[in-house]
């Protein structure tokens, strides 16, 4: 396993434990307002700042385990070196938008910094904490991105099709599904 793939998945557990935690405290809120008619007051909030940290996080995480959505149909018709050049059009696509994704948070926290915004809510958050964090998230996966299409680039410059095709892990369907079941020597003996 390589250092970005350890990185991002530690950074996808705690973003997961986050949800978790979320989930239950949500759970405790609704409970709470039904019974005992009392709120905790601010579950929702940082329901919201959870959902947006976590999906930056998963963003880099799916960047690294190649979980994107893929339009495959066309390359499994086509040529390897063909092939190459599409995964390094998707590699370089992923490494635009997830930059484009990351200028719009740094100009969204920069405008917080910049003005003192606070959550117009019970918690009164100061946004660039949860903004902060996001912008965190969505730089890992600017990195990763940066780091997935420099390495399709170097198998190119040296011609070798299979590094970019092994480097993208292209699978079918079925593959994906065995490995994410946990049976991926499986999956490696039917794509053989």
């Amino acid at each position: 396993m390589r250092t970005e793939q350890r990185v991002m998945r530690v950074i996808a557990l705690a973003a997961g434990y986050t949800l978790l935690v979320q989930a239950v405290l949500t759970a405790v809120e609704i409970v709470a307002r039904k019974v005992f008619n009392h709120s905790l007051q601010g579950v929702d909030e940082l329901g919201g700042y959870v959902l947006a940290i976590s999906a930056s996080a998963g963003f880099g995480y799916a960047a690294v385990t190649h979980a994107h959505t893929r339009v495959d149909f066309v390359l499994k018709h086509a040529p390897i070196a063909v092939r190459a050049l599409l995964h390094l059009l998707a590699a370089t696509v992923l490494a635009l938008v997830s930059s484009g994704m990351l200028w719009f948070a740094v100009k969204s926290l920069r405008s917080s910094l910049r003005l003192g915004s606070t959550a117009t809510t019970p918690l009164q958050t100061p946004l660039w904490i949860p903004q902060g964090i996001w912008v965190f998230g969505l730089s890992m996966f600017v990195l990763v991105s940066l780091v997935v299409l420099l390495r399709c680039i170097r198998c190119l410059f040296r011609r070798d099709y299979q590094g970019v095709e092994n480097l993208m892990q292209a699978q079918s369907q079925e593959q994906q599904e065995l490995r994410a079941a946990g049976f991926a020597a499986e999956s490696q003996e039917r794509a053989g």
